[in-house]
């Protein structure tokens, strides 16, 4: 965060300063506003997934429960975001639903990218090979994750390891592919995918409007591969929300395809402002208001529900 806080500082401000006010009030707010469509169309789908796990939490808190979860966006893999299972907990939502529901996001997330990527292995040559290759993969991994196949042969594999520890952790790991199937199959898996194209071409059409307001003549396919090309390279470096890898390689493609350093830089960080750190900062804002308000309750009634006799006991 320092060295990511330090490269914006070093950054030539005015020009941002400039880019920023060029865009205005009203660029602003429809900028934001795909962001807030971005938000709203994976709630959806998170909403859906837990009703589909016969979880039925109240829609304006398990929306606050969603949007809380992106203060802790810039964690490895967004893993942070798993807060929102201590949340969802007190309506008796259990933690592998909730992290069934996570890891469904999270490779729906992927498969969505890689697809609004496709357009640019037409566009930049050498992205050709990479981007099919992880599109192979991922949608590859889809007949897999549903194959019973394939899961009672991990379930064999597992009971052959010696070490009890790690047979446990990976009983839990396989009943997490278990419940994350029965989001990842038919009817249910297009629909997840759906939403998710269209949270994601929202973001990328918000990145187009950025350079339409700055001037910059760039067709709106390729902004879209241009913008998920960055999101995707953050994603696959492994660092914290993309933070700098997701920077550098949209701030390289659009030099690449001829555009001035300054407005490329600008046009990055202001893209960046309104997702990645915009969604941060609603979360903070809700987790504050979340745990003032009810900070102690999950942890409460999970040790009064742990000491309680269970149907089966009595």
């Amino acid at each position: 965060m320092a060295l990511y806080s330090a490269s914006l500082f070093m950054s030539d401000l005015q020009s941002i300063g400039t880019a920023v006010a060029r865009l205005g009030g009203i660029g602003w707010l429809t900028i934001l506003g795909l962001s807030l469509v971005n938000y709203g169309l994976r709630f959806i789908r998170w909403q859906n997934y837990l009703s589909l796990f016969n979880h039925h939490v109240p829609v304006c808190i398990s929306l606050a429960y969603y949007l809380g979860g992106f203060a802790f966006t810039t964690t490895p893999g967004k893993t942070g975001e798993l807060i929102r299972s201590r949340y969802l907990q007190q309506h008796g939502v259990s933690y592998m639903h909730s992290m069934a529901a996570f890891f469904s996001e999270r490779f729906l997330d992927l498969i969505a990218m890689v697809l609004l990527a496709l357009s640019s292995a037409f566009i930049f040559p050498d992205a050709r090979i990479p981007i099919t290759v992880l599109a192979t993969l991922s949608i590859g991994l889809l007949p897999l994750l549903q194959s019973n196949i394939v899961y009672r042969l991990l379930n064999h594999l597992n009971a052959r390891i010696p070490s009890e520890r790690i047979q446990a952790i990976g009983k839990h790991f396989l009943s997490l592919l278990h419940s994350a199937s029965k989001l990842l199959s038919s009817g249910t898996l297009f629909i997840g995918l759906f939403l998710g194209l269209l949270a994601w071409a929202a973001e990328a059409i918000a990145f187009h409007l950025i350079l339409v307001y700055l001037d910059v003549a760039l067709s709106p396919m390729l902004a879209v591969s241009i913008y998920a090309i960055s999101v995707l390279a953050g994603a696959l470096s492994l660092i914290p929300g993309g933070l700098g890898t997701t920077e550098a390689t949209m701030g390289a493609l659009l030099m690449l395809v001829g555009i001035d350093p300054a407005t490329a830089i600008a046009a990055t960080i202001i893209c960046r402002l309104s997702t990645l750190w915009f969604a941060v900062g609603i979360g903070f804002v809700i987790i504050i208001i979340l745990e003032s308000r009810t900070g102690k309750i999950p942890d409460h009634q999970a040790t009064r529900s742990s000491i309680q006799p269970s149907s089966k006991n009595k």
